[in-house]
């Protein structure tokens, strides 16, 4: 069973609800064992940058690890680059100031577009812009100091509203050299959670690119729901060991860390 969630946001994110406090009371509910609290950094195209307040955020990670490890909670910290690969030199800053647990590196922004959105493949085919996508996360895999590779699916959510489950094996040679990036320079790949129970799903084109990404040399994959609240922690995990497993490879799990009073 599945019982670590190693992405997350907080209201240290512009975008998150709760904070890191209500979030481990709800994985300690949950019965989950470790959790990541991985906050935003992000440089938009309209170009504002937006990171948290990390001093205040690491004050507060090591408050809740002293209240929850006798809880049996591993908290991490962390955080979640957007488009990582593009702003090296700030994000080599910031990793070089800061000792975080957990470093994610995310794909947000294809060619300006929100990639969360149906309009960022508006005027191309749709192909054409998953294996864009996929060769930035190639790009990220091969280039940026992270721990985790996240939600490789997340293109197929605007994708499908717009277009129907992808034919995946139509990209195979893109999404193939991404998965070997991603073993290669030895990254965790991560299964996003949060739409695994989706009407039309995609689940079949992620069990093959879980399958390829265990035939070029990948083997451990992160079940993460990218809560932003804490109805969304540690959701659809069942499903998410069931394709992990499905594909030959290993759900992730991270060692703790030394709680200091």
């Amino acid at each position: 069973m599945i019982c670590a969630d190693l992405h997350m946001h907080s209201t240290y994110s512009l975008d998150g609800n709760n904070t890191i406090a209500e979030m481990c009371t709800q994985a300690v509910n949950l019965g989950l064992t470790q959790i990541a609290i991985t906050d935003h950094v992000e440089w938009p195209p309209n170009g504002a940058h937006q990171r948290p307040d990390f001093d205040r955020y690491f004050a507060e990670i090591q408050e809740c690890r002293v209240r929850f490890a006798p809880q049996g909670l591993t908290l991490f910290s962390g955080l979640e680059l957007g488009n990582p690969h593009e702003h090296r030199s700030e994000v080599d800053a910031l990793l070089a100031r800061y000792d975080f647990d957990v470093v994610i590196g995310s794909m947000h922004w294809l060619a300006g577009q929100n990639i969360h959105y149906p309009q960022c493949f508006d005027g191309q085919d749709a192909y054409a812009v998953y294996a864009r996508y996929f060769g930035e996360i190639e790009q990220i895999a091969t280039t940026v100091d992270c721990e985790i590779i996240a939600h490789f699916d997340r293109i197929f959510w605007p994708g499908t509203r717009r277009f129907g489950a992808p034919e995946i094996e139509r990209i195979e040679a893109p999404v193939r050299r991404a998965m070997r990036a991603v073993a290669e320079h030895g990254r965790v790949l991560e299964l996003n959670t949060r739409f695994l129970t989706h009407t039309p799903g995609w689940n079949d084109a992620l069990l093959t690119v879980l399958r390829w990404y265990r035939e070029e040399g990948g083997q451990f994959v992160a079940a993460d729901s990218d809560a932003h609240r804490t109805a969304e922690l540690g959701r659809n995990l069942a499903v998410a060991q069931q394709l992990i497993e499905a594909a030959g490879c290993v759900p992730y799990q991270r060692q703790p860390v030394t709680v200091l009073a």
